[in-house]
């Protein structure tokens, strides 16, 4: 008798056991959004190889590729790059941590020294109008003031990148810290949109405008 009492509270503990498996159900697939791509950046005038992409993936805008062009001064490679500038996005009340600038590279492979003249080159944007440059080291607060010529010497490398200057504004928008911000500029280009850069090049005793032209055009199809 005891025998089967003990049996059957086995059986009866197995049961309730076995009535308190949780439960598991399948969480909904997460589908990440896909990247759009804004525009590809080919360099028009000079004709260069290669081209830039620029994608918007989630909220951010990330870049890909590269041009390249030589000339009588060297190689040149143009990218797009991340900057400590922020601002206004192309969409209604879009905020962009990072703004893109054009990286620009440029190995002299020329016998003499070559120089760019900051103040006298310039930006020009898809409407026509004409902005003071920033490039790297450039103080904000002293946008105005006179730049020094960059130097490079013959078989060196210059690593710099163009912004223009443009609508540059120190502020503090919707409670954030206060900060140097612009509106987009790369970021907003669409197919059939384009932009100058023109540098001041002196080249031994040769002065003149080194003018790089560049076009946005819509990606190939998917």
């Amino acid at each position: 008798m005891t025998g089967l009492l003990l049996a059957a509270a086995i059986a009866l503990l197995s049961g309730c056991a076995g009535s308190t498996q949780p439960q598991t159900s399948m969480a909904p697939a997460v589908v990440a959004a896909s990247p759009q791509i804004l525009h590809r950046l080919v360099l028009a005038a000079p004709k260069g190889e290669g081209s830039l992409e620029l994608r918007r993936e989630g909220e951010v805008y990330r870049a890909y590729g590269g041009i390249v062009v030589a000339d009588d001064v060297g190689q040149w490679r143009f990218a797009y790059t991340k900057t400590s500038l922020e601002g206004a996005g192309p969409a209604a009340g879009e905020w962009i941590d990072g703004l893109h600038a054009l990286s620009v590279v440029v190995i002299n492979t020329s016998p003499r020294d070559v120089q760019i003249d900051w103040d006298r080159s310039t930006f020009v944007d898809p409407t026509g109008r004409t902005h003071r440059i920033i490039h790297r080291g450039v103080q904000l607060n002293q946008l105005s003031a006179p730049m020094v010529p960059s130097v490079i010497a013959a078989g060196a490398t210059l690593n710099e990148f163009v912004f223009p200057a443009g609508g540059v504004t120190f502020s503090a928008p919707g409670g954030r810290a206060s900060l140097w911000n612009v509106p987009a500029v790369f970021e907003r280009l669409t197919p059939g949109a384009g932009f100058s850069v023109v540098l001041a090049i002196k080249a031994g005793d040769a002065v003149g405008p080194r003018t790089f032209r560049f076009a946005a055009v819509a990606p190939p199809p998917a």
